[in-house]
């Protein structure tokens, strides 16, 4: 992955007002830390950061004047309304060095599995990797054509270049797979004929036709069979 060039200025002025009037300027606030060094604050120009990003890379070579400091991007923050970019981090880099980033993982190809009524799934879309910044890949390419029905591609069997390898991943864990397809039935349930069964009674006995209704109608319990022979009595 190759450095990108950028100018960027730096910032005095800091807080939501300041970092406001940096946006109405085309700018966007920028930190960059690392290195064991201070905190530096700076600006780049909103249309050198979507060239940057058109690239693909990830790494950067900040020009302010005439010092040069080589640098990887760590975040970006966006407007959650507008979508334009509010923020960005940038973490101090050392090319000699190496250096943990995630790697966005492509598929191409059709999965074989497909035509057995399969359906594909990504799992992974990004993996952390580490290596110096030179071998940092900017994304690793998957050929899935040669996946049958109930098989996966894992994390060891991802294309890595030399020097380059996954962290923070099981070997086994899934990057893809083909599966079965669930089929969900949307019949509705219907009941056994005769409608639902009582619940069974615990303890005594159904009571006899018509005496609950009355027992009701009178705003009490159906009355014991005793107490009725002590009422006849």
């Amino acid at each position: 992955m190759e450095f990108i060039k950028i100018e960027v200025a730096r910032r005095e002025a800091k807080g939501t007002t300041a970092s406001r009037r940096v946006r109405r300027e085309g700018r966007v606030p920028a930190v960059l830390y690392g290195l064991g060094r201070p905190n530096a604050d700076l600006t780049i120009a909103h249309e050198e950061l979507e060239r940057f990003f058109a690239t693909g890379s990830k790494l950067i070579e900040l020009r302010l004047g005439e010092k040069a400091q080589q640098a990887i991007l760590r975040d970006v923050q966006h407007d959650p309304l507008t979508d334009a970019i509010t923020h960005v981090d940038l973490l101090r880099i050392d090319e000699n060095h190496e250096i943990e980033a995630a790697v966005e993982v492509t598929f191409k190809g059709v999965a074989k599995g497909l035509s057995d009524g399969g359906v594909f799934e990504s799992v992974l879309s990004q993996v952390l990797v580490r290596s110096t910044p030179a071998r940092l890949p900017k994304a690793l390419v998957v050929d899935v054509s040669g996946l049958a029905l109930n098989q996966a591609i894992t994390v060891k069997d991802l294309p890595l270049p030399e020097g380059v390898k996954v962290t923070r991943h099981k070997p086994d864990d899934h990057v893809c797979h083909v599966v079965v397809q669930k089929v969900v039935s949307l019949e509705p349930v219907v009941p056994a004929e005769g409608g639902p069964a009582e619940p069974e009674r615990i303890g005594g006995k159904k009571p006899e036709e018509g005496e609950g209704e009355e027992a009701a109608a009178a705003g009490k319990a159906p009355a014991k069979k005793d107490e009725k022979k002590d009422a006849k009595k």
